[in-house]
């Protein structure tokens, strides 16, 4: 891809309309594979945990005075975990398909890309909005991936390897368009 083209990507990404800020306390919106639930704050003493709850409510257990950037790891701990638990598989359906193995991959906030491929190193990295958003989004962004240790453009071998593992692919990639992002990211969690 021309860094041209990134360019452009990147700003169309930064652009995208965002969630407001997060206070994470009772009774605020929060999204976990596209479905919302209602934050509740409980606050005790012993480790901090987040669980679901009558699918309809996150309750969010945490030890008294714990600070709103404190809420937010555990938060972004969570959902780290959910992506790590849910790869694996994804990884195990798709590499057959596609015809390509990563030898590494990872999760981290990206404010710019929902996902990036390192084609030498065989690496792939998914943003942890991904868990936000509904599940076919984060199958959508891993198979994305994985095409690119094929074809590093957006190039219409690229655009046609990917129709014909995930025909569905442009109905993903407008799921995302649509959605509100989350916050940007002042540090990497």
């Amino acid at each position: 891809m021309s860094s041209n083209r990134i360019r452009k990507q990147q700003a169309s990404l930064a652009k995208q309309p965002r969630q407001s800020e997060r206070e994470f306390v009772s009774g605020e919106s929060h999204y976990f594979w596209g479905k919302r639930y209602l934050l509740e704050v409980i606050e005790r003493h012993g480790k901090h945990e987040l669980i679901i709850k009558n699918n309809k409510k996150m309750k969010l257990f945490i030890n008294p005075k714990t600070s709103k950037a404190n809420r937010e790891l555990v938060m972004n701990e969570w959902y780290r975990q959910q992506l790590k638990a849910r790869i694996p598989e994804l990884l195990e359906k798709w590499q057959p398909k596609v015809g390509k193995t990563v030898s590494t991959w990872g999760v981290k906030k990206m404010k710019t890309k929902w996902g990036s491929c390192n084609i030498a190193a065989g690496s792939i990295w998914l943003n942890l909005e991904l868990a936000k958003k509904p599940p076919e989004c984060l199958e959508y962004i891993l198979v994305h991936e994985l095409i690119h240790l094929h074809e590093r453009c957006h190039n219409d071998r690229f655009r046609a390897r990917l129709g014909q593992v995930l025909p569905q692919w442009k109905l993903y990639k407008n799921i995302l368009k649509s959605e509100p992002l989350g916050v940007c990211p002042r540090t990497k969690n």
